[in-house]
């Protein structure tokens, strides 16, 4: 399995400037014609873009490249505001996969009762992105928000053409 990994910012990566409000755009998804995943997020500060990311993997799924865009998004943004001390004052995190909202909403503190199990005994898939992504969403106070995925949304579009850019340019090494 490779990952790849490719930043675009607008700013220096290890600083976020103060902010009133930050939505963050993630996608992902996986190519079956092409047997790759991508995914990507795209953060706005104040309405105005800031940063992009996006990047790739072979060997994976949908959710997996859904997770880790929601993952490396809330990595990014942690890091920038630990940098710097400053936390906006509205974090909003905007995604067009519903089973990552469910999860982290309903389905999370079950996972953590019944020892990271599902009804049929197998363990939950992706455990530690799920773990991961929750952790960050508490320390930064995410609120999540889901759109209807190809329905016009701006940011939703822009990290939806990063994931399959993203995917459409992966090269095995």
């Amino acid at each position: 399995m490779t990952l790849k990994n490719t930043a675009q910012n607008n700013q220096s990566q290890s600083m976020l400037p103060q902010a009133d409000t930050i939505d963050i755009y993630t996608d992902g998804g996986y190519f079956e014609k092409i047997r790759v995943g991508g995914w990507s997020w795209v953060i706005y500060k104040n309405r105005t873009e800031f940063s992009r990311n996006f990047g790739s993997k072979s060997r994976t799924s949908s959710l997996e490249m859904e997770l880790t865009a929601a993952n490396q998004a809330l990595e990014y943004l942690e890091a920038a505001t630990l940098y710097d001390k400053t936390k906006p004052k509205k974090i909003t995190v905007h995604t067009d996969c519903r089973i990552l909202i469910e999860g982290l909403q309903t389905k999370y503190s079950n996972w953590c009762r019944n020892d990271w199990k599902v009804k049929s005994g197998k363990t939950v898939v992706f455990k530690e992105l799920w773990q991961s992504i929750y952790n960050l969403s508490q320390q930064q106070n995410i609120e999540w928000n889901w759109v209807k995925g190809h329905s016009g949304n701006p940011g939703n579009t822009i990290a939806d053409k990063l994931a399959r850019e993203a995917a459409n340019s992966f090269q095995m090494n």
